[in-house]
Order: C-alpha cells, then structure tokens, then sequence
C-alpha cells in the first residue's frame, strides 16, 4: 500500500507539474514571438494576462447565454476579439513609434504598458478575489480519480486545452505562409522587405497572437487560482524563466521550456521546500541559472557568433 500511494503522489505530482508547465508554456509564446519578431522583450506579458482573464470575466459576466459552460465559451470569445483591437492599439500607438529606436527604449515602453494594463484593471474591478460566473459548474471541484491517482479535474482540462492551444500555434508558426514570413523577418528584415513582406503588418499579427495567447494563458489562470492582480506576476516569475530556459527565439523551446519548468517545480521544488522552506518560488530562477550556465542561447535557442 505504501508503494501504491508512494507512486501515487509521484505521478500526481508529475501531472500537476505539466498542467502548470503547459500554462507556463502559452504565457511564454508571448515572449518568444515577439522577441522572435521585433527582437522586443515584452515586460508586459504577465499583465496582458491580467487584463485577459478580466475580459472574459466581463463579457461572462454579461449572461449573453444561460449555459453556464456557453456562456464562459461566448465570454472567452469576445475577450478574444476585444484583445485583437487592444493589441492593434498596442502596436499602433504604444510600439511603433519606437521601431528604429534603442532596444531599451522599447522595454521600458513595455513596462509602461504593464502598468497601463494593470491600473486600468484595478481601477475597473478592484483587488478582490473574483471568480468567473458559473465557474464551478464548468469546472466542478471534485478530483478525477484513476486508480489511485487523484487530479483536480481543472488541471486535466488545463492539460487539453494546452495541448490544442500548442499545436494551433505550432501550425501557424511552421505550416502557414505567416510563420515563413515571421522566420524571414526575423533573420533577415531587409530582405524580407525586399521579397515584398510587410513588416509592419507581421508586427501587428504578432502582437494580436501574444495577446491571444494571454488571454488563454489568462482563462486558465482565473479557473485555477481565481481572478486577483496577482495573476500578472506568472509573467515574470514563471513565463519568462520558461521562455528563457527554452531558448526565447524558439516557439517549441518556449513549450518545452515551460513543461520541464513546471515538471521540476512540484518535484523536485515541492519535495524540498519542507527543509528549504520557500525553495519551490525560486526554483524556476534556479533552474534558469543552470541552464545559462551551460547553454546562454537556451535550450533550444539559436545560438549566435559573432565575429570581431
């Protein structure tokens, strides 16, 4: 018995560990395309996420159908759609002016977009604990039970729509005329813009996908944990980490990048933090200075030489 329950919480805590690997895994498709892109790091992520799961909670809120799981599909919609306009803003206003300006610059314009967001989310639906309308009848709280496996059924849905979110993008990125015109831009700009690439239209595509995949990365955070201000430090804590030990050009490094992060943290973070307490919250830093260490470019990352 002792065996059975043993092996038990070590597959319980695999599973729990890719659940939040694959959400660690969207959030940082957000990073990495626009990194990939415009060669931008986008310290806004985690807060495009806030405002994400604010969204579908807004338009849920709304009751535009009585299906309580509809009516959280129609709310995800309309987020989506909202956030599209948002990010054409974003890139529009915010952003573009900046192109041909100092890599710096345009990191603090995203820190001041992080603020944007997350003031304009204070302000319209204050600091405390919400949770998304019917919310508990989508999502029941009552573990899958296989065995004597026990998984909160939340992580098992969160497991699924990862897994579609991931090869969505994926055949956006290798299979569509915009992932080839994404991987041209990137390498080479000039002569992407010579072959009659719009640049400025792959920009504004980029910036709607990472914004889509906040919203997301959004939903699934507001079912897990409920909706709070608190959702937006993911970005930095745990998606960044993800994108960086991956390789922040490479969308699959980003994927893998984000699960083998999720997998060690309720491992290897969970099993220690009893003797190191508070370990498991600094084990995503951990593991990200050992892998610069030994790999900078990342995991999956390309690697450049340069020449003097």
């Amino acid at each position: 018995m002792a065996i059975e329950e043993t092996l038990g919480l070590l597959l319980n805590s695999a599973i729990l560990g890719l659940a939040s690997g694959t959400i660690y895994g969207v959030i940082a498709l957000g990073f990495v395309l626009l990194y990939r892109v415009g060669k931008i790091v986008n310290i806004a992520v985690g807060d495009m996420v806030l405002i994400g799961a604010y969204l579908i909670l807004f338009f849920s809120e709304l009751g535009l159908v009585a299906d309580p799981f509809l009516n959280l599909l129609v709310g995800l919609g309309l987020a989506l759609v909202a956030t599209v306009i948002l990010a054409l803003l974003t890139e529009r206003f915010l952003i573009r002016p900046l192109y041909g300006q100092s890599i710096l610059s345009l990191i603090m314009m995203t820190v001041a977009l992080a603020l944007i967001l997350r003031g304009v989310t204070i302000v319209r639906w204050g600091t405390a604990l919400k949770i998304f309308p019917g919310q508990h009848e989508v999502f029941p709280p009552v573990p899958l039970e296989i065995g004597f496996i026990k998984l909160p059924l939340v992580m098992v849905w969160s497991i699924a729509g990862a897994a579609v979110v991931f090869g969505f993008f994926l055949y956006i990125f290798r299979r569509t005329l915009f992932g080839f015109a994404m991987r041209a831009v990137s390498l080479e700009p000039e002569a992407a813009a010579t072959h009659g690439i719009s640049i400025r239209k792959i920009y504004k595509y980029s910036w709607i996908i990472a914004y889509m995949a906040a919203v997301l990365g959004g939903l699934i955070m507001g079912v897990i944990n409920g909706l709070t201000v608190n959702i937006s430090v993911i970005g930095l804590t745990r998606a960044l980490p993800a994108a960086l030990i991956g390789g922040i050009d490479s969308p699959g490094g980003a994927i893998l990048g984000g699960i083998l992060l999720g997998l060690i943290e309720h491992s290897i973070g969970t099993y220690l933090n009893p003797f190191i307490p508070g370990i498991r919250e600094i084990m995503p830093f951990i593991i990200l200075l050992i892998v610069l260490v030994f790999r900078p470019y990342g995991l999956f990352g390309t690697v450049r030489i340069e020449r003097v």
